[in-house]
């Protein structure tokens, strides 16, 4: 599955687990998901993985997403959706939508 987003900033969180007393650090891209003619179909964090993280700056990119069931958390059993790859497109690449007046 792949969408189109734009990377607005990318926030990282330390800290240290409450239940395994382990160091954590997750990188989270605030990103605006664009449907196909542009315009915006939603805003969100996605988390973005480890393999990513040198790649996941401010900019337009193809997203490609991998389904898989979720092993912890409070998504445990769930079906999510997990960011894969990035692969960065111009703006140019993009159809232009109308500006409301």
């Amino acid at each position: 599955m792949q969408s189109v987003i734009e990377i607005l900033m990318v926030a990282v969180k330390e800290g240290t687990s409450k239940k395994t007393g382990q160091a954590f650090k997750i990188s989270e891209a605030h990103c605006v998901l664009r449907n196909d003619d542009n315009t915006v179909g939603a805003v969100g964090v996605l988390t973005v993985p480890r393999s990513l993280e040198a790649i996941a700056v401010p900019g337009l990119y193809t997203g490609k997403f991998a389904m898989e069931a979720s092993t912890f958390g409070q998504d445990a059993g769930r079906i999510v959706v997990r960011l894969v790859g990035l692969t960065p497109i111009k703006s140019s690449q993009l159809s232009r939508s109308p500006v409301a007046a």
